[in-house]
């Protein structure tokens, strides 16, 4: 039905995923075009059918068939032959000038091109191996023929070189003929900081510590969180990482007493290092709050999310979370890397200087929470095999603002109310991080649609905060129309914020790769229609209608955005 409603050949596709979400009895496929098995790397599809089997919505981003015919016949194209294996040199050799961290001749020629497989799509690619650490963190970087679309709506054959620095996890894309970077992503997502003690506590400011027993749920994480008695498990490995870098199976992770307590003093009047036992232990347990929590909305294993073994034996394991607590390599940041599903994501947390003595990221549940969402968008949002689907500026920006909003409902107390403000990063950096608060008051937060069309906010944070701006609007119109769960692990779809967590999860599954705000907008209004029959539908369009994101407004990513206040007919 999709290729026949397209008009796209089905020998030109591959299902790159397909999953049915338990929650909405939602199916949702994944497609990448191919030509001669090879994948086009930007051209991706996603239909999504309900319970009864029938199309609910589909798009696709695919090259039309006079510019699969001209591709085809260029040199280069298709997949890995024996023949040119030694050309990813050359790629590499590109990558690395453009990244300003050139490799010499000699270091080129050292290097060691090894054929292995494709841990996601099963084709060939290489593993170039015996490369300098400067360039490479672990020695070796992934290279594999692909296509992709150009702007102007042609194909070119490609090498595909993935490689993992410091802070940095590239994703490339170099123009075999032309010997260009045309695509460049990270799969790190840098940001700023947000923390946690337990999950009803947001910082050290916010309240004490507190011995909680048995916290995990038995859906999500069956056999516990721990495993061997430290900070490692099926869902995360958490440990210091004083001096930077990628190893962890040897670091140090602290060891719990015979009963399995974790139980490690801290002293505020001292650097943070003093306390780095209790910082990683706090580490592995926010994160696996964050594993459980989304597991329960929808970001299970068939949507790919991060676990060692995966009990249903659906999506790829073999991923939990890389945590790095109190790590060397930056300070005053924080951030995670997302590759495709079946390879350990990373998240890296750092020590803020903003005061004397210094503050942790660690103990900061909103900094935890914003990076750990970072990994929820990029794995839902165009399928868990591909997580290169918010590298647009306007979708990258909406991931920083899906972060925040996360984060904002981990916060929500029932004494808060719509009249609430939230200032990110209080602890940390001692006052917000963001221009304005999240507030429903203009005044106080004017932004709006059309904040996108100023300079000052044309980089990816800035983008992200008017998105979580307008979605702080959308989750006080649902609780103010259905009332607060006070507990949101208890997944109460009657209630205003546990409807927000859901529609926000499932409106990823359900939207374009690299989505517009528009995009966005529709696929959450879209959710909740699959969710409640509309139930909340008017309200939503009112909470988007404030901020300018009515029915009639628009805006692509780099376009012109103009805003609307209405909201539909039918409201």
């Amino acid at each position: 039905m999709f290729c026949a409603e397209h008009n796209i050949s089905s020998s030109n596709i591959r299902v790159s995923g397909a999953y049915t979400d338990q929650a909405s009895a939602i199916t949702h496929v994944y497609l990448v075009q191919t030509i001669g098995g090879a994948d086009i790397a930007n051209a991706v599809a996603n239909v999504n059918v309900d319970k009864s089997y029938n199309v609910i919505s589909s798009s696709h981003s695919f090259a039309s068939a006079a510019s699969l015919t001209a591709a085809a016949t260029k040199d280069g194209a298709g997949q890995l032959k024996s023949s040119d294996i030694d050309t990813a040199k050359d790629a590499l050799s590109v990558l690395a000038l453009h990244i300003g961290v050139p490799l010499s001749q000699s270091e080129i020629d050292a290097s060691t091109p090894v054929v292995v497989n494709n841990v996601v799509a099963g084709q060939h690619q290489l593993s170039v191996e015996d490369l300098p650490t400067t360039f490479a963190i672990d020695g070796t970087a992934a290279a594999s023929r692909e296509f992709i679309q150009q702007a102007d709506g042609s194909v070119v054959p490609v090498w595909r070189v993935v490689v993992e620095q410091q802070d940095h996890w590239w994703n490339a894309h170099i123009d075999i003929e032309t010997q260009k970077v045309i695509s460049l992503s990270d799969w790190y997502a840098q940001s700023e900081s947000y923390f946690v003690y337990d999950k009803n506590t947001l910082s050290p400011a916010d309240g004490s510590r507190v011995l909680v027993v048995d916290p995990a749920n038995k859906s999500a994480s069956p056999n516990g969180w721990v495993t061997d008695h430290s900070t490692s498990g099926n869902n995360v490995w958490a440990q210091s990482n004083p001096y930077g870098g990628s190893t962890w199976k040897t670091n140090h992770r602290p060891t719990a007493s015979s009963d399995n307590k974790f139980n490690f003093t801290i002293d505020f009047s001292k650097a943070p290092k003093t306390y780095v036992d209790a910082a990683v232990a706090q580490l592995f347990y926010t994160i696996n709050v964050m594993h459980d929590l989304s597991f329960i909305y929808g970001f299970d294993e068939a949507a790919g999310n991060f676990q060692d073994v995966n009990y249903s034996d659906q999506g790829v394991g073999g991923d939990y979370v890389v945590a790095f607590a109190q790590d060397g390599g930056g300070t005053n940041n924080a951030n995670f890397a997302t590759p495709p599903d079946g390879q350990n994501p990373r998240m890296r947390m750092y020590v803020w200087t903003k005061t004397v003595p210094n503050r942790d990221g660690d103990l900061e549940q909103d900094i935890v929470a914003h990076e750990f969402t970072h990994g929820i968008s990029n794995r839902l949002t165009g399928g868990p095999a591909n997580t290169d689907c918010l590298n647009d500026n306007e979708s990258g920006g909406m991931g920083e603002g899906w972060s925040d909003a996360v984060a904002n409902l981990l916060r929500l107390k029932k004494t808060d109310s719509s009249d609430t403000d939230f200032v990110l990063g209080d602890y940390v950096y001692t006052k917000g991080i963001r221009k304005y608060p999240y507030s429903t008051s203009m005044t106080t937060n004017p932004s709006t649609f059309s904040f996108l069309n100023r300079p000052d906010y044309s980089e990816v944070h800035d983008i992200g905060e008017v998105w979580a701006e307008i979605l702080y609007e959308v989750m006080w119109a649902l609780i103010d129309k259905n009332g607060f769960a006070e507990d949101l692990f208890a997944h109460d779809l009657t209630k205003g914020n546990s409807i927000m967590l859901q529609i926000l999860l499932d409106g990823m599954k359900l939207q374009p790769c690299n989505p517009t705000f528009i995009d966005a907008r529709n696929a959450i209004i879209q959710a909740e229609e699959s969710l409640t029959g509309g139930k909340n539908k008017c309200a939503i369009w009112a909470a988007f209608a404030k901020r300018g994101m009515g029915f009639s407004a628009t805006g692509a990513s780099g376009d012109d955005h103009v805003e609307d206040n209405s909201v539909p007919s039918n409201c």
